[in-house]
């Protein structure tokens, strides 16, 4: 017969190898939507997500560290110009499917945060794709996004802060020829809107620059962004 502390050890091996076995089921879903994303493979990301609703996969953290993570990853081999426009929009379409698979799983109190971001390129720089991807990110993590687009002026940005208000405004430079820009958006919105946080990110931005500028906020990448911003609206 077996003695009581015997079942005890039992049980206690059995719950900690079920546990574990979870934890890996998990970790590996997460990864497998991932790469779902990076491989643009729209046609399966709705399979795995229902397997991660199955395996107790709280929905955020599918979102987050499943959608989101391949997203990044997207945007890292668009930097490495292994990825172009049109293999970044086929990642953005099964991201997209993936999130509407998910939303509904989502309780409604986390699902829409009712923080507003304003956006932009600053006014002088052109590129998009950065800029976009953190738009996405953004949005998956409950954000109101507007996208003032790409060349954006300082006058536009105080007119939609004016217009339909912002917590928020995110800057976005890749340039160093622009950087004065991201400075003179900061002074002139910061100066009518002194309750607006700003962001700062791209290429050329460093976490010394933003702070210099009056960024309260700094990220090196999209995922980043979305806990920056969180962060500064708790």
């Amino acid at each position: 017969m077996i003695d009581i502390r015997s079942r005890i050890a039992i049980m206690q091996t059995t719950s900690f190898g079920e546990l574990v076995m979870a934890r890996d089921t998990q970790k590996e879903i997460l990864e497998r939507i991932a790469e779902a994303v990076v491989q643009f493979d729209e046609e399966h990301v709705d399979a795995l997500c229902a397997d991660a609703m199955e395996a107790g996969i709280d929905p955020n953290d599918a979102i987050l560290l499943g959608l989101a993570q391949g997203m990044q990853k997207v945007g890292e081999l668009y930097d490495s110009q292994e990825y172009g426009i049109p293999e970044v929009l086929l990642c953005a379409d099964t991201l997209n499917r993936g999130m509407d698979y998910l939303k509904p799983h989502v309780p409604s109190g986390v699902q829409t945060q009712g923080f507003r971001v304003i956006i932009g390129t600053v006014e002088g720089d052109i590129h998009s794709i950065g800029k976009n991807i953190v738009k996405l990110m953004l949005e998956v993590g409950g954000f109101k996004v507007v996208d003032l687009g790409e060349d954006v002026a300082p006058a536009q940005f105080l007119t939609e802060c004016r217009e339909g208000g912002g917590d928020i405004v995110a800057l976005s430079t890749m340039m160093t020829t622009t950087l004065q820009s991201m400075k003179q958006t900061i002074d002139q919105v910061g100066g009518d809107f002194p309750s607006v946080l700003f962001m700062a990110g791209g290429a050329s931005v460093t976490e010394e620059t933003a702070q210099k500028f009056g960024a309260r906020g700094y990220a090196e990448n999209a995922t980043e962004a979305v806990k920056v911003a969180k962060g500064l609206m708790s």
